[in-house]
């Protein structure tokens, strides 16, 4: 008998190996059949299967063999089959992080922003900078990018003061928005147009006493008033590696 190449994970899976698939789709859908039929005699309860962008051909005969999508990426989707009932086959990411910058300058003034997609629906939408971010991106980092991308005000972090959880954000997934405060380190704006429609510094006073303004936001300005929030800590001494770690500490 042939079997398709696969190691044992530490919680009784097989992974096979995507690297070592045979070409041709008859071939590799006996070496699947024999494989799982084995796996499962041997008491292996999940089976985790990559596929490659090049052999998108197989798919077909996973998808006859029982497996089910668990999540892709540019070059890549994997899937999985149980081979014991109600073995654990755990959710792929389902959050998305967001960050904003609470930025105050020496005036007393905070850094706001309208987003040009919120202009009809939310006229009167006067938030913090901020998006989204990128892979392997650090809440510190991330917030410090965004403002400058959207404004052109280069900051300084300083610490989290706050985050929101939300269940409808973007694909289904939920999202936590994440608030940090920044130093402004230059005054003149600089607008990314593509994405704002304005973007002013507005004197702290006007902005807690505008009854449109949301009361997120304005709670978050109340705190940063009061708090410092939490500062971050790069554990390189723990983990040897300290862009893998970032933390947050009062």
């Amino acid at each position: 008998m042939s079997y398709l190449i696969a190691k044992l994970n530490q919680y009784g899976g097989i992974e096979i190996s995507g690297r070592d698939l045979p070409s041709d789709a008859s071939m590799f859908a006996n070496q699947l059949n024999q494989s799982q039929a084995y796996w499962q005699q041997n008491g292996c309860k999940v089976i985790w299967l990559t596929i490659f962008n090049n052999d998108a051909h197989l798919l077909p005969e996973v998808y006859k063999a029982g497996f089910t999508n668990h999540h892709c990426a540019n070059d890549h989707i994997t899937l999985t089959k149980r081979l014991e009932v109600g073995a654990l086959i755990p959710n792929y990411a389902s959050h998305t992080i967001g960050v904003g910058g609470l930025v105050i300058n020496d005036k007393n003034q905070l850094l706001t922003i309208r987003e040009r997609d919120h202009i009809i629906s939310h006229p009167h939408n006067w938030k913090f900078p901020g998006g989204m971010l990128d892979p392997k991106e650090h809440i510190a980092q991330g917030a410090v990018r965004e403002v400058f991308e959207e404004t052109g005000i280069s900051t300084t972090f300083e610490s989290v003061l706050g985050f929101r959880h939300y269940h409808k954000g973007q694909f289904n997934t939920s999202n936590i928005y994440v608030v940090c405060r920044l130093t402004p380190l230059s005054h003149d704006i600089v607008m990314q147009t593509s994405e704002i429609a304005d973007a002013r510094w507005m004197d702290i006073n006007e902005y807690l006493n505008d009854e449109k303004i949301g009361a997120y936001n304005k709670a978050i300005l109340n705190s940063a008033l009061t708090e410092k929030g939490f500062n971050s800590v790069q554990l390189a001494t723990l983990s040897g590696n300290p862009d893998e770690v970032e933390i947050f500490i009062g």
